[in-house]
């Protein structure tokens, strides 16, 4: 199964073995992009417990994931700098709050805006930027 956004593209894959429901599905994250090595551990296991404790669908396994990548989503903006939510380089997602306007950044965007303005000021309010 694949979720898109912007230009990042998550998958996940369900192996089902020939021996199965005597075998387990295996689940595999294959594109992590957004998410956190243990978001995703998580995700895995929630899916296995589904399918091979309480007797769910595979479907209802893709739905499962397809929510909780859903949560993780909802309400992230795009970054202001690069217009993006999923930054292209490191997939990452806007963290940085500015403490005047509370517009997120992404950190590479932040760097290079720092870097190549000379500023160390919010791009957008320009109050001085402090952690």
């Amino acid at each position: 199964a694949a979720y898109t956004k912007d230009d990042a593209v998550l998958e996940i894959v369900l192996r089902v073995p020939p021996a199965y429901p005597l075998r387990a599905v295996e689940v595999d994250g294959t594109r992590r992009v957004g998410v956190s090595e243990g978001k995703w551990k998580k995700w895995a296991l929630s899916m296995r417990t589904l399918l091979d404790y309480k007797d769910g669908s595979l479907l209802d396994a893709v739905l499962l994931w397809k929510s909780n990548v859903d949560q993780v989503f909802e309400g992230v903006e795009e970054c202001p700098i690069c217009y993006t939510v999923i930054h292209l380089v490191n997939n990452t997602l806007p963290r940085l709050s500015c403490h005047t306007c509370r517009n997120k950044f992404h950190s590479a965007c932040l760097y290079k805006w720092f870097h190549t303005s000379n500023k160390s000021t919010c791009p957008l309010c320009q109050s001085p930027w402090y952690t």
